[in-house]
């Protein structure tokens, strides 16, 4: 029993890991915002990475609603400003008005 509590758990773990994808290192080549919502996108000189196949893949987009918006646009703009390169972690399974959404941002130098 202990052991196929085991088994899930790890599959459980594999699935929820599987569940994003990372652009690796990328340079930003734009920020934009509006569409009448408090949200921004990510559109990079890379091309666009699209595991949850939305259907408008031109740019990483996040609304305000979600969590970690805050901290996701102000390092958007660090890097964007000071010219660094970022990883991009994008949710492999939602969209946020059809671009693939953003869930992580990390900057690299």
């Amino acid at each position: 029993m202990k052991r196929m509590t085991l088994v899930m758990l790890c599959i459980a773990m594999a699935q929820i890991a599987s569940a994003q994808s990372s652009t690796g290192t990328v340079s930003i080549d734009g920020i934009r915002t509006g569409w009448n919502l408090d949200a921004f996108a990510i559109e990079t000189v890379q091309p666009i990475i699209n595991p949850a196949s939305c259907s408008a893949p031109d740019g990483y987009m996040i609304d305000s609603t979600m969590p970690g918006y805050q901290t996701f646009l102000s390092a958007s703009l660090t890097a964007f400003s000071l010219n660094f390169p970022v990883a991009i972690t994008v949710d492999g399974t939602r969209c946020v008005a059809q671009r693939p959404r953003i869930v992580g941002v990390n900057i690299m130098r």
